[in-house]
């Protein structure tokens, strides 16, 4: 398994969490359904928490958090996240819990995999995206939770092999839709979430001639559609000449290994 690649066992409001594999060496990123649900769709992929050496947080929302702690004390998985994500989660210091601090900027090699750690703009903490390699030069990038495409996310996750980025609303079912106002207009703001077109605009600039699959991350129920997203993304894909496949991750079911 030299390899790299990428399930997304759901992504959404409901829990993300994602696994990454290469070299022998396997890592979740995110931690946001329970372990007993972690543990039923990383058997339909084929694993068990056995096979992961880490977990990545991106960061402290409980979508995103939900299991790390119970991961960490009970099956003793390390956990890798910004000290802002650490303190802001309540996870314990080192006496109690295995966290590890990365930032911004952070370059790591574990195992077969080597990570780059990226700040994003959102209303966490201390967020960050990662991009994932293995020994090979292939990367896997992950970005979901943020508001807009920063200068050093774009840098950060341009032309990999495989990236997984967020389309989370569509503004007009968004504006119109049953959010209270100071909810929407979090979700809108430059620290929120990326709506499908500015996902959209960001895979133009995004995809190279390396980049064979994307996938469509935290597609909202109640403010999008995975056919809207598959749509928008689908246009962007094919303005920009690629063959690259496209799927859009669930709530409620992994998908295949990408």
């Amino acid at each position: 398994m030299s390899r790299i690649e990428v399930t997304f066992l759901g992504s959404g409001s409901s829990g993300n969490c994602a696994v990454v594999r290469a070299n022998g060496t396997s890592v979740l990123v995110d931690a946001g359904l329970s372990t007993r649900e972690t543990e039923r769709r990383l058997a339909l992929r084929g694993m068990s928490l056995d096979a992961i050496s880490a977990i990545f947080l991106t960061h402290e929302h409980a979508d995103h958090v939900h299991a790390a702690l119970d991961l960490n004390r009970r099956r003793g998985i390390p956990v890798y996240a910004s000290r802002g994500t650490a303190v802001a989660g309540g996870f314990p210091g080192p006496l109690f819990a295995d966290v590890r601090p990365v930032a911004g900027g952070t370059e790591m090699t574990l195992g077969g995999l080597h990570v780059r750690v990226t700040s994003t703009p959102h209303d966490g903490a201390e967020s960050v995206c990662f991009v994932f390699a293995d020994t090979g030069g292939r990367r896997v990038g992950i970005a979901t939770d943020l508001g807009h495409l920063s200068p050093p996310v774009l840098e950060a996750l341009r032309d990999c092999d495989v990236l997984g980025l967020e389309a989370n609303h569509d503004e007009d079912l968004l504006r119109s839709g049953p959010y209270p106002p100071y909810l929407k207009k979090r979700i809108l703001s430059a620290v929120g979430h990326l709506s499908n077109e500015s996902a959209a605009e960001g895979l133009r600039r995004l995809v190279g001639p390396r980049t064979a699959a994307v996938v469509a991350l935290h597609v909202s129920r109640h403010n999008n559609t995975t056919a809207l997203a598959e749509r928008v993304f689908r246009e962007a894909l094919d303005e920009t000449g690629t063959h690259a496949s496209l799927a859009v991750a669930r709530h409620d079911e992994p998908t295949d290994w990408i």
